[in-house]
């Protein structure tokens, strides 16, 4: 049986590919998708095309059993899953020791499969059922996991004033985590908040419990925010390009930490001054969701409210729609945080 999947094969350019379903493997599932977010790597892949090669698109996957290998004995056809796009190959020196999340050997799908088609056959490890949850509404479990490896590596301890920079899906989410774990004041920083897109973002950042927003457009919105925080922030959480990691250093306090994910193909280089970041002893992380943990955690944010999926799932476009959704997503006179795509 042949299925369509989408790749990148230039800049700016979509193909949607015929590929032949190949048998399973004992301890594979097939799953058939009905619904993948679209991500700002995807946006990377769709704008820069960095790898030079044919990509595959879409990795925050919802979709339910449609066939399982021999092997596999507890997952009923008709289930209703999400797809991890890379798990811990529990072999390597790393696994073995109980430290899965610095796996050496990571297995992925999106070698030769993409998110955004018809159709996944996977390990049977990569698949995570849910209930209570609609296919588009559980794509947001992945993003939500990221958010949630952030703010554990941030450490937020009670009554810390926390920074969050990028106002999308994962920093969104990073409010609400934060005072989860008891920030006292959460302040979320936007590029161009006076466009339609960043004046939605606003109003949802305020909307999650956000104490201020700020523009970081504006000429002298660090030196205005160091006024109003004086002893600075104790978390800084950086969604945005890593060029915005330097701004984040320099509004963490002393012995601060300085968390970031992000990647940009095009400038990711970043200048700070070590001297100053030496005796405020400050500490920058790099968070990195690869692999995933927190899926049944994020299945309960959503479940429960705390993270509202109407306020941060703005767009579904079809498949066949792929260009249309990721020039959309681009756009600042669009009210876009996410956009899923449904695969009928």
């Amino acid at each position: 049986m042949k299925y369509t999947s989408a790749w990148v094969d230039k800049p700016k350019h979509i193909s949607l590919i015929s590929k032949e379903l190949r048998d399973l493997e004992a301890d594979e599932v097939l799953v058939r998708i009905k619904a993948c977010g679209v991500c700002g790597t995807d946006l990377h892949f769709f704008n820069d095309f960095p790898s030079k090669e044919s990509t595959p698109l879409g990795h925050e996957v919802a979709g339910y059993v449609e066939m399982v290998g021999s092997g596999v004995s507890d997952l009923l056809k008709g289930s209703h899953v999400v797809v991890q796009n890379n798990i811990a190959c529990n072999s390597c020196p790393s696994c073995l020791n109980q430290k899965p999340y610095l796996c050496s050997n990571i297995q992925t799908y999106m070698d030769d499969q993409a998110g955004m088609g018809e159709y996944l056959i996977v390990p049977r490890a990569m698949v995570i059922p849910f209930e209570g949850l609609s296919f588009v509404e559980a794509t947001l479990a992945e993003p939500i996991t990221v958010a949630l490896d952030l703010c554990k590596e941030a450490d937020i301890q009670l009554f810390e004033n926390v920074l969050i920079m990028g106002p999308g899906v994962i920093g969104l989410s990073c409010i609400v985590l934060s005072r989860l774990r008891g920030a006292s004041k959460i302040v979320v920083v936007g590029h161009h908040l006076d466009s339609i897109r960043g004046k939605y973002r606003e109003k949802v950042a305020y909307q999650l419990g956000a104490d201020l927003v700020v523009d970081s457009a504006a000429p002298h919105w660090k030196k205005e925010l160091k006024e109003q925080f004086p002893d600075l922030f104790d978390r800084v959480i950086v969604t945005s390009p890593p060029k915005t990691i330097s701004d984040g250093i320099d509004m963490a306090g002393f012995h601060a930490q300085i968390v970031f994910n992000g990647i940009d193909f095009s400038d990711d280089k970043v200048t700070f001054n070590a001297n100053d970041f030496h005796f405020a002893k400050k500490r920058l992380i790099a968070s990195h969701a690869i692999p995933n943990w927190g899926f049944p955690q994020a299945f309960e944010l959503l479940k429960q409210g705390l993270i509202p999926s109407s306020l941060v799932l703005t767009h579904t476009f079809p498949l066949n729609k792929l260009e249309q959704a990721f020039a959309m997503f681009n756009k600042s006179d669009e009210e876009v945080i996410k956009p899923v795509i449904l695969i009928h």
